[in-house]
Parts: C-alpha cells; structure tokens; sequence
C-alpha cells in the first residue's frame, strides 16, 4: 500500500545526507553496549535539504544507558555537527522502550524508520511489534468531537456575538484534530504537526476537493463576518465527508455520526436488561458513565445495582438532552419498539 510520502519542489540532497552518514556510522556502531541503531526524522521518509538534521537513535543495554547519563557519551547528543552536517543524536534505553507504550505520533515516526545497524535482529523485532497492531479507528472518535466543538459550537457562539478575532482563533483549534481525523480514516498514525499538512496530500482518501476545502478551512480572508462563516461552511464539509467514511468503515449505518457509535451501541446493549449487578454493567460501561448523558437520564445506580428506567427513554423529549446526547437516545428507543 502507497503511504503518505514527501513531495516538495525544493532540493532533495537526501542522498548526500545519507552518504554523510554512512561515513561516521562507525563512531556510532563502535560504543560499548549498542543493540541497535535507527533512522528516523525526514530522511527516512525519503527527504532532506539543507535545512535537515541526520535523526539517528541509538538504543543501548541499560548499563551503557547509564552511563551515558552520567556523561561519560564519547560524542556530544543531541543538535550536533560532525563532519560539517548537522545531526539530532539520542541515546535510550533498548529495555526500557521495549516497555514504554508509545505515542501514536512516536508511532508514525517509527514506521517510517530506517535500520543502520541490528547485529542481533533486535531492532527489526522491536519495529514490528511497536507498529503492528492496525490503526483504531475508534480514536478518530475524540478528534472529530474536538474539531466540532472548535468550528460548531463554540465557532456558532462567536458568529453570534460577532468577535471575528476570537471567533477564527477557535477555528485555528480545529485544523489539527480534522486532518488528524483523516489520518485515522486513512488507518495511518498522525504525523508530527510539521508534517501534519503536508503529508495529508499524499494520502490514499481524502474528501472531494481537500486541497480547496483544507485552504478555506484556513483561510481568514478580510476577517469580516462573512469569512467566519465562510471558513466554517468549509470546515463543516470537510468535518462530514470524514464523519461519512469513518462510519461506512465500521459499518455504522444510521441517523447518527461516528462520534455517538460508542454511546449508541453501548445502550443498545444496555437496554436489553431492566437490573444489572456492577459486574455486569462493567462489563460495557463504566460506572462513571452514570454521571453523564445519556446514562444518567436512563440508569441509576441503587447499592450495588444499576437499574434501567425504561418509562424515561420512551418518554424522552428533545429538550430533556443536549441534542447529541438526545440524538442517541432517541435512535435507541426507535430500536427498542421495533423489537
């Protein structure tokens, strides 16, 4: 599969970095305790100008770790200049990774990375296992509600009050988790915010007209009235065609948006028992979820069960919920009197 790539008018010397490299990979594969060296950063993702740094990451047994904490490094880490190029050295913990959860921008930095150096197969074992479980798209989930949050509901209040300034300072806010969501839908991992743009390009799914969307979406025109509205009209298309692809692949085909499934499907499973011991109910939800919409409304806990007050989800009205929350509730009832 083709993945997101770099694709920019400007010199590529990524084959002169990358000479420059391999001449003093020795300094680097010679230290005491080494497992395994990578490549990271823009090189490994095939570019590099004159702008560039040579990532390199080198992992070390936790006795030579150690010691370099306590700088006795042969070299300096870090930004640093060898032989006239310009490098980004760290140094960590080959036991200590091998347990840490990585971040999903970690993530996307790794699965583009390049070996230098695995005498033992170490480093290509620890690649394969930190970036091999398949992208959840559930977590595009949280961005979508944040970009709406941003664009829509607070986007609506500043349209009303007419605070143009603050009202695309809040637009700003929901640029990143809509592209992010993208990614998601993409089933990559979210780049680096200085990738983030850019690498959106490349891949394989976007909405109609991304380019020209994305541009609106950001663009604060003469910050009068109409270009917050113009900007959120924008937003508001690219924000759908992602709600739309996310919910065809989980195959969640109703009146509702990708960021209800989890609640929706939840007290679809809920509403099938009037009492529930807490391990039952722990079972789908938390016990938390009881303090909010829509569980609060339709569940109470009493001791140490939790009952479901059907007479309340048959009764529900519009102004009973926030309309999200409403929208949810409303699609479960419809299920349940067709059952």
């Amino acid at each position: 599969m083709k993945r997101p790539y770099v694709n920019l008018n400007s010199e590529n010397i990524v084959s002169e970095l990358l000479g420059a490299l391999h001449k003093s990979l020795d300094k680097f594969t010679s230290l005491k305790g080494v497992v395994g060296i990578i490549l990271d950063g823009g090189l490994s993702r095939g570019y590099g100008d004159f702008l560039s740094e040579i990532d390199v990451v080198i992992y070390l047994n936790q006795t030579s770790f150690l010691e370099h904490k306590e700088g006795r490094c042969p070299f300096a880490l870090g930004i640093t200049m060898i032989d006239g190029y310009l490098y980004d050295i760290k140094s960590v913990n080959y036991q200590e990774e091998l347990k840490r959860e990585l971040g999903f921008v970690e993530q996307w930095d790794l699965s583009y990375a390049k070996i230098l150096y695995d005498p033992e197969g170490k480093m290509a074992d620890y690649i394969s296992k930190k970036i091999s479980p398949p992208v959840d798209i559930s977590r595009a989930s949280g961005l979508l509600w944040s970009a709406y949050w941003s664009y829509k509901l607070a986007g609506d209040i500043w349209i009303h009050r007419q605070d143009i300034l603050q009202g695309h300072y809040v637009f700003n806010s929901a640029i990143k988790p809509l592209i992010s969501a993208l990614f998601i839908a993409n089933k990559e991992y979210i780049p680096h915010d200085k990738w983030l743009v850019h690498m959106s390009r490349s891949l394989l799914w976007k909405p109609d007209d991304w380019d020209t969307l994305l541009l609106g979406a950001m663009n604060t025109g003469d910050f009068s009235l109409q270009s917050l509205i113009d900007r959120q009209q924008c937003m508001e298309k690219l924000w759908n065609e992602i709600n739309r692809k996310l919910c065809v692949m989980s195959d969640f085909y109703n009146q509702l948006d990708f960021v209800q499934k989890s609640n929706y499907e939840s007290l679809i499973k809920l509403i099938t028992k009037e009492e529930y011991t807490i391990d039952e109910w722990l079972s789908v939800e938390s016990l938390e979820s009881l303090n909010y919409e829509p569980f609060h409304s339709l569940f109470q806990r009493v001791g140490d069960k939790v009952i479901f007050n059907k007479s309340r989800l048959l009764s529900l009205k519009p102004d009973d919920m926030y309309i999200w929350m409403y929208q949810i509730a409303n699609e479960v009832r419809k299920k349940l009197c067709t059952h």
